[in-house]
């Protein structure tokens, strides 16, 4: 049902994508690859807030109104648009895709919160490590080595959304190296050879694992 009422959009690399057609809000649900939702304030560097999964939904109205705010691929995606008025009539059309909308919404919204808890209570190691479980919980997968993944952010993206220095985030991931932790194959992509121990590296490890784990990646929880 809800294919039937959407148009497909193929962005590109640092794409950013167009919040409203016409008058109509726009509803985008993310397919596949990665989004971020930045700002940018007068006279400042662009601020990431959070990244976008796919399955992930973003809506303007989700948003506060912010300087700059756009939508932005960081690596090639494929996503569902929709004016707002077909999502709310598809919400309450259909019940069982209601709930798990909403039940991906509210997903969304704890994420958020945990990404908050994460920023204003851990050290700058223990935001890092929260981070890199993060990726191997979302994009992750088992390689001979332990679990390999993508990094698509720059390392100054990842320092923004982590409120790190990026020469702080470097003498970090050199230090999560040092102690066998995490490999670095290729620039943008990473290995973990000891899941458990970076694990044990952020106190939301479990938190981590209960909101980005899926049925296929059980493997991965601490």
């Amino acid at each position: 049902m809800l294919g039937s009422r959407v148009t497909t959009v193929r962005a590109r690399r640092s794409q950013q994508l167009s919040l409203s057609t016409g008058h109509a809000e726009t509803v985008y649900i993310v397919r596949s690859g990665l989004l971020v939702l930045q700002t940018t304030p007068p006279g400042k560097h662009r601020q990431l807030l959070t990244p976008l999964y796919p399955r992930d939904i973003f809506r303007p109205a989700f948003a506060p109104p912010l300087p700059g705010i756009a939508l932005t691929a960081v690596t090639p995606s494929e996503l569902w648009r929709l004016p707002s008025s077909a999502f709310e009539t598809l919400l309450g059309a259909d019940a069982a895709l209601g709930q798990h909308l909403n039940r991906q919404l509210a997903d969304q919204h704890a994420r958020t919160i945990l990404h908050a808890a994460m920023v204003g209570g851990l050290s700058g190691e223990e935001r890092v490590a929260s981070f890199l479980i993060e990726l191997g919980l979302r994009i992750g997968a088992p390689c001979a080595n332990g679990i390999s993944f993508e990094i698509p952010l720059s390392r100054a993206d990842i320092a923004d959304h982590l409120a790190l220095n990026p020469d702080t985030l470097s003498r970090i991931m050199s230090r999560l190296k040092a102690r066998g932790l995490v490999a670095q194959t290729s620039r943008g992509r990473a290995v973990v050879p000891d899941w458990e121990g970076l694990c044990r590296q952020s106190p939301l490890a479990g938190a981590l694992a209960a909101l980005h784990a899926t049925a296929d990646r059980r493997h991965l929880k601490s």
